[in-house]
């Protein structure tokens, strides 16, 4: 992510949006730790390692988002304990490339989670979600929101015509027919390894409305948008200032998931593993809802798709930054101009499984 993500990071907030249901959902998971500690006692079996109230956080960036997620969970938790009662383990997770000093600046900060609360510890993990993060039967609580959606970046998504976001809206690339639902289900198999017994997991993905759904058009706004973006790069190497390569190289690896993926993997991790949907729910939101005014939601742009411009651009830290400020600089002049070509909503579903056995 780009450096001024935690500072521009609100519209990933708002499509977050729904904190009375993750604090709901939250309280059952208390509920069911509580339930399996007197389990434990009752066998004499203090000692085990699930003593430890255990949350994962994956996506984390730079913890901005994850910290206003945690804060009032761990207000919940301490209502719940006496003071060194409980050890509270907190897992933050992302690729090997996140900035984790920053994530850990924000975590201890004075408004943080951690002053929040005695015996609490936070650890990072540099990994990818589609991989297994922690051991089996390990955590209480598994948190993902605006993470799930990012693919890795193929060879098979660059183009120099098109959008930044250029993974086909309906029709997937030959070859790749299953694979975003294989991903999505290999996901929810690893939380389910992750859970303890009555643990929860709670996520959204971006998705693609059914054909005649009032959202339709609107599930495939950011597509549109990030091609008025691309049309600025585009421009750009018609001057010479970056090369047809760059601009092609030029691809933000997120995917809209169709019913029939979703469904899939839904499907298939409930009838073949111990989880169980417990709650589901579809939200379309506008992103312009969430700024103010034009510099921050142009920057809020910027801090998303950012990293996959420059990352793209060849040549030293100053010329990479050089073209950079000026493709900036033109993309808020343009948004001036224009702004209704950069307008766009997401579509979210929100989906937690709780782990029967």
């Amino acid at each position: 992510m780009d450096n001024n993500y935690n500072k521009y990071c609100s519209g990933q907030l708002k499509v977050i949006s729904d904190f009375d249901k993750i604090n709901e959902i939250f309280g059952i998971v208390l509920k069911n730790h509580v339930n399996n500690q007197g389990t434990l006692n009752n066998n004499n079996n203090n000692n085990n390692n699930n003593n430890n109230f255990r949350i994962l956080d994956i996506g984390c960036s730079h913890g901005k988002n994850s910290i206003i997620v945690l804060k009032p969970l761990i207000e919940q938790v301490r209502n719940k304990w006496n003071p060194n009662e409980k050890v509270i383990e907190i897992f933050h997770s992302d690729l090997s490339v996140n900035d984790f000093s920053k994530l850990f600046n924000q975590v201890y900060n004075l408004n943080s989670y951690s002053n929040k609360i005695n015996n609490i510890f936070t650890y990072g993990i540099g990994n990818g979600f589609e991989n297994q993060l922690v051991p089996n039967n390990s955590i209480d609580f598994i948190f993902s929101f605006s993470t799930i959606p990012w693919v890795p970046f193929l060879n098979e998504y660059k183009s120099f015509e098109g959008s930044l976001y250029n993974i086909a809206i309906s029709d997937r690339l030959a070859g790749f027919e299953n694979y975003y639902k294989e991903r999505l289900l290999n996901t929810l198999n690893h939380r389910y390894n992750e859970l303890k017994v009555g643990g929860i997991f709670s996520f959204n993905i971006l998705i693609q409305e059914d054909k005649g759904n009032e959202n339709e058009e609107k599930s495939k706004s950011l597509y549109f948008c990030l091609k008025n973006v691309k049309d600025i790069l585009r421009k750009m190497s018609y001057e010479s200032i970056l090369s047809r390569d760059e601009v092609e190289n030029m691809i933000a690896p997120i995917v809209f998931f169709k019913r029939d993926e979703y469904q899939y993997a839904i499907d298939k991790s409930t009838n073949n593993t111990g989880l169980k949907l417990i709650y589901e729910n579809r939200i379309t939101r506008n992103w312009a809802d969430s700024h103010h005014d034009d510099e921050s939601f142009v920057c809020s742009i910027i801090a998303v798709v950012g990293n996959f411009i420059k990352n793209s651009i060849n040549g030293d830290k100053k010329k990479v930054d050089s073209i950079f400020n000026d493709f900036e600089q033109r993309f808020h002049l343009k948004y001036k101009l224009n702004p209704n070509d950069f307008q766009f909503h997401l579509s979210s579903l929100y989906l937690s499984f709780l782990k029967e056995n």
